[in-house]
């Protein structure tokens, strides 16, 4: 097992020492390997790790809505409706007839298509 050279803190010149630190999100946390000052609490996340955590959070959908568009509820028969916007048909290829799931997520309507 090789020797790592100590790290010393930025801030203060105190030890660094390996460590699990929480990153929030929007939406939730994740625990992520990084070193914190045992002086000052100073904290540092290497780069590979911090690139790590942030694809895991966008999977697990942390970061929240980006760049929500507001839509209004429309009643069609007795069913009400949304209508989806042009980008979002052409970005996922939606046309009339493609299958898709709906649920609830607490107060969160979900749709994917199948």
């Amino acid at each position: 097992m090789e020797k790592r050279e100590k790290m010393k803190c930025y801030e203060c010149g105190g030890e660094m020492v390996a460590d699990i630190l929480k990153t929030k999100f929007p939406k939730g946390s994740l625990p992520i390997r990084g070193y914190k000052c045992s002086s000052c609490g100073y904290e540092l996340i290497p780069f590979e790790e911090a690139e790590r955590v942030q694809h895991q959070a966008e999977v697990l959908g942390l970061f929240g809505e980006v760049n929500p568009l507001q839509r209004k509820i429309t009643k069609c028969g007795n069913n009400l409706v949304i209508y989806i916007p042009k980008q979002i048909e052409r970005q996922l290829g939606l046309e009339k007839g493609t299958p898709i799931n709906v649920w609830l997520r607490e107060d969160e309507i979900c749709i994917k298509t199948r």
